[in-house]
């Protein structure tokens, strides 16, 4: 069970006109440079993002979530992002704890502390996370799933210590009757390692895939965000495939859409 800790980690966008191929290319190596990559089982994970009606969470740069996988489920508070000294890495806050009611208790009291929800129910029903988000007048402001195999990311040699966790994302983002996919790699630091090690795995990465593998400062949440208006706006025209995957030039519009935009 995780709990408070400062979350390091790069993201890295498939922007392919065939991302599936890329990722089942990064999927199948074994190592990186003198980093081993150990697979783990696979998963499916099911994000929701909660905040209140008039998005004060978002303003504050906090972002909530219940998150299944299989019959389990998380409930995650993360905090402003903040660069590091590298391209393309970030670190922040992030409380993430088995689904419960003191689980619960321990994040709505950072959010009552920043006076962003009421103070917690007693008559809440626990065994339901919506039900319960929802009477605290919380509601979904973005629904994903992601398709994610996992790499343990090893020292080379015996050493069994795990450094940090590479995972290959297929992210499914859902805006009504619409599903639009993007494929990304995201590299995260294992708690106590250096990220000094994330440094050099993308910059590894980055050599070995070139253009079609690019650097990444923007949260899922807010690239989910700024595709969700986007496609309402029309900005999306031409650049979706057959199968909705995000195309290349995707990318570029998305970014320098959430950088005008500041959502």
């Amino acid at each position: 069970m995780r709990s408070d800790s400062r979350e390091i980690e790069a993201a890295l966008v498939i922007g392919s006109e065939n991302p599936q191929v890329v990722a089942s290319q990064i999927a199948d190596l074994t190592a990186i440079g003198n980093y081993r990559l150990l697979p783990q089982a696979p998963q499916l994970i099911h994000d929701l993002y909660l905040d209140t009606p008039d998005r004060a969470l978002q303003t504050q740069q906090l972002a909530l979530r219940v998150r299944e996988i299989g019959t389990t489920h998380w409930v995650t508070l993360k905090g402003p992002s903040q660069p590091t000294g590298w391209e393309g890495g970030a670190e922040r806050l992030e409380i993430e704890l088995l689904w419960s009611k003191d689980a619960l208790a321990r994040v709505l009291a950072e959010l009552v502390d920043r006076g962003k929800v009421p103070q917690q129910r007693q008559d809440l029903d626990y065994a339901h996370p919506l039900e319960a988000m929802a009477s605290l007048g919380l509601q979904v402001i973005q629904d994903r799933e992601n398709h994610r195999r996992v790499r343990n990311i090893l020292k080379g040699g015996e050493s069994d210590s795990v450094l940090a966790e590479l995972a290959i994302d297929s992210v499914a983002y859902h805006f009504g009757g619409q599903e639009i996919r993007q494929h990304e790699v995201e590299i995260e630091a294992k708690e106590g390692s250096s990220s000094a090690v994330i440094k050099l795995l993308v910059e590894s990465l980055v050599a070995m895939y070139g253009p079609v593998l690019r650097r990444w400062g923007h949260s899922k949440l807010a690239t989910g965000r700024a595709i969700e208006k986007m496609l309402s706006e029309g900005l999306l025209e031409g650049l979706l495939d057959v199968n909705n995957n995000l195309k290349p030039l995707a990318y570029d519009r998305i970014d320098d859409y959430l950088e005008r935009s500041g959502i």
